[in-house]
C-alpha cells in the first residue's frame, strides 16, 4: 500500500503525537516513583542516634588483651598498641591506661596513685615517647 506524501505527513504527525503522549505518560510515572521514595527514604544525617544503631550491628569477638589497673580489667582491643603497652614500665603503663583507657585526669590519678600532678604530667610524657618509638 503506497501512501502519498500528505497521508504520509498525517501518520508522521499522529505518530509524534503517539511518542509524545507516551513520554509525557512515562515522565509522569517516574516523578510519582520520585514521591514515593521521598515518602519512605530518611536522609541518615536526620537520624537519631538510637535509630542509627539499629541499622547495623557488630560483631565483637573478644580478641582484647586485658590489663589491670586499680583492680579493673581495662581490654585494649588494638594489638599493635597492646603489645607496646605490654612493652612500657607497670608504673607508665597504668597512667596511659588511665588517661585515655579509663578517661581519667592528671589531677584524678595524682590522687589515686598518690602522687603530684606534675609527676604523673612527666610519665604521661615519656610514656607517650617510649610508645611513639616502640610503635615506629
Amino acid at each position: 500500500m503506497k501512501l502519498n506524501r500528505q497521508e504520509k505527513e498525517i501518520v508522521r504527525r499522529k505518530f509524534c503525537t503517539y511518542c509524545i503522549k507516551v513520554l509525557h505518560g512515562e515522565a509522569l510515572n517516574y516523578l510519582d516513583e520520585l514521591d514515593r521514595q521521598r515518602e519512605r527514604e530518611v536522609i541518615f544525617s536526620e537520624l537519631l542516634q538510637k535509630d542509627l544503631d539499629a541499622l547495623y550491628s557488630c560483631d565483637d569477638y573478644d580478641m582484647a588483651d586485658y590489663f589491670t589497673v586499680m583492680g579493673r580489667q581495662v581490654p585494649v582491643r588494638n594489638e599493635w598498641i597492646s603489645m607496646a603497652l605490654k612493652k612500657l614500665p607497670v608504673k607508665k603503663r597504668e597512667i596511659i591506661l588511665m588517661l585515655y583507657f579509663l578517661n581519667m585526669t592528671e589531677k584524678e590519678i595524682a590522687n589515686c596513685l598518690k602522687l603530684v600532678q606534675s609527676t604523673i604530667h612527666y610519665h604521661k610524657d615519656d610514656s607517650l615517647r617510649l610508645l611513639r618509638k616502640l610503635m615506629e
